[in-house]
This record gives structure tokens, sequence and C-alpha cells, in this order.
């Protein structure tokens, strides 16, 4: 049985991830040292003393000489523009290019294991959708969803490094929208209206992750020096309308192309901020993933359903 990564680094620590995360491989067994990179100081988690060390640095810069000067044996990448961005040219700095250096950087200080969280969103929400997704489908991003077209690029990058650097063990996590108190993704964004437009007629099934369980896919991974890509979602679904009415919403039923015009004109306004049109695809179909992989190969599965991520959330709110 391989044995666990002693000295672990985080980027993007400070944010609602990189918490959760970082409480978590603090006090796995084996863990001597974690360090989390972020371009604000990171919290330490509670009570731990002597395992963590904050390191405040921009993840578009090296990183070499904290991986070496700590010697890192395994990374955790998080950092991410997860806000549909103004500014696709900054979003793809820090989403893209800062994955690339970040692989050098390993490569150069000898890590030897990288786990990368991307997103069931990468399948994208189409009509053409008949089953769930399984890791061997190829990704189709919703074009203009820069969160996943971005996402796809990032995981093309480690998929060529993996093939340079066979000694890495390298894993891609792709999630379903990850729910807990404090959560801020697009769905949370979304059901913090109490009138929520739809396109009419639409009522997609939805997954969802608690983070106590994606912090414990993040574990099975390290531990298990498991490579390639891996589903992670919690058990069930959700319908759409249901989600919205647990959230004490109401749904607001728009014909689709009116309601694509609607956002795009607001969104150019700048009158909202929470997405261009293309993001509507994701509240009209339905993108489930399967997590078997994950279950048959590393003995991982979620604890709690899709259900109770969500009431986490609202619980939390």
């Amino acid at each position: 049985m391989p044995e666990p990564p002693r000295r672990i680094a985080i980027t993007g620590a400070a944010g609602f991830l990189g918490s959760a995360t970082l409480e978590r491989l603090t006090a796995m067994p084996g863990t001597e040292l974690v360090v989390g990179i972020d371009i604000l100081p990171t919290p330490g988690p509670p009570g731990e003393t002597g395992r963590f060390v904050s390191v405040v640095r921009d993840v578009t810069g090296p990183l070499e000489d904290i991986l070496r000067d700590y010697a890192v044996d395994a990374v955790v990448h998080l950092a991410f523009v997860l806000r549909p961005p103004r500014d696709e040219r900054v979003a793809r700095l820090i989403n893209v290019d800062a994955t690339a250096t970040l692989l050098d950087a390993c490569a150069a200080a000898g890590v030897g294991r990288f786990v990368y969280l991307s997103s069931t969103t990468v399948y994208g929400a189409h009509a053409s959708y008949t089953r769930p997704y399984v890791e061997t489908d190829s990704p189709a991003p919703v074009a203009g969803f820069t969160y996943s077209e971005h996402k796809v690029e990032a995981e093309a990058l480690i998929e060529r490094f993996t093939e340079a650097h066979p000694e890495v063990a390298a894993s891609v996590l792709r999630g379903c929208v990850i729910m807990a108190p404090g959560a801020d993704n697009f769905i949370a964004d979304s059901l913090s209206m109490r009138l929520l437009p739809a396109a009419a007629g639409s009522d997609p099934e939805m997954q969802f992750l608690h983070i106590d369980d994606y912090a414990s896919a993040v574990e099975a991974v390290l531990v298990e020096r498991a490579t390639g890509v891996f589903n992670i979602a919690g058990s069930g679904t959700v319908r759409w309308r249901d989600m919205v009415r647990m959230a004490g919403g109401r749904v607001a039923p728009v014909p689709a192309g009116l309601l694509r015009k609607v956002i795009d004109v607001t969104w150019g306004l700048r009158l909202q901020n929470r997405s261009p049109s293309s993001g509507l695809a994701f509240i009209t179909y339905p993108w489930l993933a399967s997590t078997g992989k994950i279950e048959s190969e590393l003995g991982w599965k979620a604890r709690h359903s899709s259900r109770d991520a969500l009431e986490a959330w609202i619980s939390g709110r």
C-alpha cells in the first residue's frame, strides 16, 4: 500500500475549499506539514500548531522555491477564478497559465503527487444528454461558459504533463457543485434570489457534493497515489424546482429564448454579474456524472447524499 504524502502544498488555501482541504490534510495520519499558498494569508486549522504554514504568494508567479524550501512531496491545486470574468485574459492567467507554471515547478522540485480540482461542468449541459457521464466521455463545455472552458484547458495541460512525467501521480477530480455553509458558487448565488427566472418547462435533476466528502476524495487520491480522472458527487439527485423551494424561493418560468436575451442584455449592461446566458444551460438540461470509477478503484463513496449537501448549505445560510 502506498505511503501517504508527508508535506503537502495547497494553492488557493485561503478560500472555501482550501480551508476544508487544509483541515482534512493536516489531520491526515503521517502529515508533517501543510503549506497554504494564497494571495491572502491563510488561517490555520483550529487548534493546529506546528504542522501548518501560510505563504502569501500570487500563483501566477514562480512557486518552485516554495516547493523546494518546504520539501513538498504533494500539491493540491485549487486556485481558480470561480466567477464569470469580465476580463477573460486575467482569468486565463490564473486558471490556465498559472496551472502550466505550477506543473513545471512540480517537475523541477521533484513533487511526486499532484491533485487538480476540475468540475463535472466540463461535460457540458446539453439537450442531447441521455445518461450520467463517465470519465471516458469527451469534455464538451458549454460555449461561452469560461469556468468550464478553462477547466478543460487545465486538464489538457495535466494530461500532457503526465505523459512527459510518468513518475508523478497526477489525478483530476471532476466534482459536481460542492455545498456547505459558506459555499460561493453559481448555484448558491442563484438560490439566494427569492424569485428565480428559469426556462419554461425545464426542471433538471442536479447533483451536489458535501464539503466533507470532497475533502475525503482529495485524501483518497493522495493516499493511494491515484492517477487519471475521477468523477465525485453525492448520491441521488435533487430537481431544480425542488431545490429552489427548499431554499425558500420561487421559480418564474420564462420562454428560453426570451430569458437568454434578457440575461445577455443585463450582463452586457453590467446590471448583473452572475453569468452570461451560457450559464442558463446548467439549469435547463441535466449534467449528471457517474461515480462508479472512484468507488470501484479507490473504495471512495460519498457519505452524504446530494440532498444532504444542499440542506447543509440551506441550514447554514
